[in-house]
């Protein structure tokens, strides 16, 4: 495997890993897009992980943009030949090498060769494919730090929003939400809002899991035997918790700036707001880490991959909020 140091200068500060995703899906072209565009050039020392072969069987003015650029590097991983490329489709190689250019990243933060890591999507199932278990990026991620208070926090226009739950099924939510897991979900978020974003006093309002807040109980337990437990639980240690309160109330004084982070009680109650009004501009940031690691908010889009149609917007977004947080925060 190569060895990579990225340089420090006082210029270009933050050294950035960035991770291919998938290979056979959109992750590669929003990489060479995201470091191709002006609203990146000149903010870090960037590593893209993954296979050479691959990123330049993409059109040649992207590779033409990154090998002119000398704070550019890529870490070749050579696990895919040229022949072996094949875009849109999940497979097991794609699979092994997905969890190859994470694992590759992973070792250059803890051997301090990286400040930060920036993730493109990758496909479970072509992960499963490897007979690795693998629930996502966040839990591999956190697991490898030997983590075990961490959560998902994804970011869109006006909206801050930490989930409970994640991936999922919906008939699981209730039994899987815990006054430990809103408690360290509060936690978390405050500690985030202040370090990373400047927020002195976080304003944090917490969403009710069933419709109208369970209407004291006549439609659903869960907020008066765990969420209000935890709730009082953290305006004891925290100032402006409020809640719980339905997610439909919730999200509109977010939306008009009344709260800093939203606590979601599962996936789809905080992504459909937020997608609504920042779906090619969102953000996930894996709160609990001792480094910063960002991703885009959307998935590997098999049906456009190797294509040129993929909209880079949101890996923009996620490089430049990574090197933004590390500014602010750096590591633990």
């Amino acid at each position: 495997m190569p060895s990579y140091s990225l340089n420090r200068s006082r210029r270009y500060a933050g050294r950035v890993a960035i991770t291919i995703g998938d290979p056979f899906g959109i992750g590669p072209e929003v990489v060479l897009k995201a470091l191709a565009s002006r609203k990146l050039r000149g903010l870090a020392n960037f590593l893209i992980i993954g296979d050479r072969s691959v990123l330049y069987s993409l059109p040649k003015f992207l590779n033409a943009a990154i090998r002119t650029n000398p704070h550019i590097s890529i870490a070749d991983l050579r696990l895919i030949s040229e022949g072996a490329i094949r875009w849109g489709r999940r497979s097991a190689l794609s699979g092994r090498a997905s969890l190859a250019y994470i694992d590759y990243a992973l070792k250059l933060i803890k051997d301090d060769q990286a400040d930060c890591l920036v993730t493109a999507p990758v496909s479970k199932e072509a992960i499963s494919r490897t007979g690795v278990e693998f629930s996502g990026h966040t839990e591999y991620i956190a697991k490898a730090f030997k983590t075990d208070k961490f959560a998902m926090m994804l970011m869109g226009g006006p909206l801050r929003v930490t989930l409970v739950t994640r991936h999922l099924p919906l008939k699981a939510v209730a039994k899987a939400i815990t006054e430990e897991e809103i408690s360290d979900c509060i936690e978390l978020s405050h500690a985030a809002l202040k370090r990373y974003f400047g927020i002195n006093r976080p304003r944090i309002g917490v969403a009710s899991l069933n419709p109208h807040g369970g209407e004291g109980g006549s439609i659903g337990k869960e907020e008066e035997r765990v969420i209000k437990p935890a709730v009082a639980r953290a305006k004891k240690r925290f100032k402006d918790i409020t809640g719980p309160v339905s997610s439909e109330a919730l999200f509109y004084e977010a939306f008009r700036g009344r709260l800093d982070c939203v606590i979601a009680m599962y996936h789809d109650q905080g992504l459909t707001p937020l997608k609504m009004v920042a779906r090619d501009k969102s953000v996930n940031v894996t709160l609990g880490l001792p480094f910063v690691r960002t991703s885009p908010g959307h998935g590997t889009a098999f049906d456009i991959a190797g294509k040129g149609l993929a909209n880079a917007e949101s890996m923009i977004e996620a490089v430049n909020l990574a090197i933004e947080m590390h500014k602010k925060g750096g590591r633990s």
